[in-house]
């Protein structure tokens, strides 16, 4: 079962659109503010995205496999409650580590404030994934995208060049969207008579620490950048970074929620010649976008001139191992599905942080040696590690 060609441009749609705000932001915030202070936003962006990965994760992954077999209760419970529950204890831990990392600041008060809001939005873009609300999601990601970038440009300009501006514009655009995208809707009635039990939560714990995980990896990738060569270097780095990551979470995204409903039947009845279809066609095509994304470098550096192809461009060699590191955590997403699929997270977990355990060591080696492209090839080795061992894990639990 293959994702039909109209649902895959929809939600390509929905999520170029974000994916393209996301760059539009990225390019205004180089333009707008210091190397130094879009380090300084980078670095608390991606270390609240850690404790964001890990409630929405939690929260949004168990809707996206369990939302058709929730009781009506129990999906009030895991589109508000839950995530807001899971909020409440990150929220403190997360304020006190930017406190002691970086002092206390008003973008990190306005960073933490969002993880709430975001875990809720996360959410309610699995149910309507699940049900097959391509058009709901586009209008979710969209109107948060483009809110975001107008507001943006409004506070940088408005307000000062400071990391708070675009990180208070992002937390006003995910309220806006929540109030104009409703959770209900034309949502077909709920029959199910699951709970938000032990098995509901833990397939969440599972794949929200695999997401917590990836992310505390960019975090510390940066933080070593910033430690090593300073924070002007490391929000060249970032910059780099984002805008690999921003195309690859737009193209990747959209294929897996328009392979969702495929996968979701592989859950319920199981088929190992179909599910190698599956992931044939995801490699194929993250294969394809990491060649794009390199010809794209490559008639950037030729031709382009002006800040934004100096942020795609500006040390060649690290860009071309971002998009290799890129291409090989994206990879892996549609690798691990047939251990997500049979509940078997506790051993996604376990691969991603002996990835991480072998990341560290290998950019603190390439480090020295190479300087900051060292780093992203570390990455790079990690995520190919990660493909090896979920792939051997996959077929012995079969």
């Amino acid at each position: 079962m293959r994702p039909s060609a109209r649902r895959l441009a929809t939600y390509l749609a929905a999520r170029a659109a974000p994916a393209l705000a996301s760059m539009g932001l990225t390019f205004l915030c180089i333009h707008a503010l210091r190397a130094e202070e879009y380090a300084r936003y980078s670095l608390t962006l991606l270390s609240v995205g850690v404790a964001a990965g890990l409630v929405g994760g939690v929260a949004s992954q168990a809707m996206l496999r369990y939302a058709r077999e929730l009781s009506e209760p129990a999906l009030r419970r895991g589109l508000i409650g839950f995530p807001l529950f899971a909020s409440a204890m990150a929220c403190p831990l997360v304020l006190a580590w930017l406190a002691w990392d970086g002092g206390v600041s008003v973008a990190a008060a306005i960073a933490t404030a969002t993880i709430p809001a975001l875990a809720v939005m996360d959410t309610r873009r699995s149910l309507f994934i699940a049900r097959g609300r391509a058009g709901a999601v586009f209008a979710l990601d969209a109107c948060r995208a483009a809110t975001a970038l107008l507001l943006a440009f409004a506070l940088l300009h408005g307000w000062g060049a400071y990391a708070a501006a675009p990180l208070l514009a992002q937390c006003l655009a995910i309220a806006v969207c929540l109030l104009l995208v409703p959770a209900r809707g034309d949502d077909a009635p709920t029959h199910g008579i699951r709970n938000v039990d032990a098995r509901y939560v833990g397939y969440g714990l599972g794949i929200a620490g695999w997401m917590a995980t990836i992310v505390g990896m960019s975090v510390i990738e940066r933080a070593l950048v910033s430690k090593r060569w300073g924070l002007a270097e490391a929000g060249q780095y970032a910059a780099q970074a984002d805008v690999v990551n921003a195309v690859f979470a737009a193209v990747a995204g959209a294929l897996a929620s328009a392979m969702m409903p495929a996968y979701l039947a592989q859950a319920k009845d199981p088929d190992a010649v179909a599910l190698r279809q599956l992931r044939r066609v995801a490699l194929w095509s993250v294969l394809a976008l990491a060649g794009g994304c390199l010809m794209v470098g490559a008639l950037l550096s030729a031709w382009g001139t002006g800040r934004i192809a100096l942020a795609l461009t500006a040390d060649a060699h690290t860009a071309i191992a971002l998009v290799a590191a890129a291409t090989a955590w994206t990879a892996a997403g549609f690798v691990q599905k047939p251990l997500e699929l049979r509940g078997r997270t506790q051993y996604i977990v376990g691969a991603v942080l002996l990835a991480l355990l072998l990341f560290v060591p290998l950019a603190l080696l390439f480090s020295d040696r190479l300087g900051p492209v060292g780093v992203a090839l570390a990455k790079l080795l990690a995520g190919l590690f990660y493909v090896g061992v979920v792939l051997v894990l996959g077929r012995r639990a079969r």
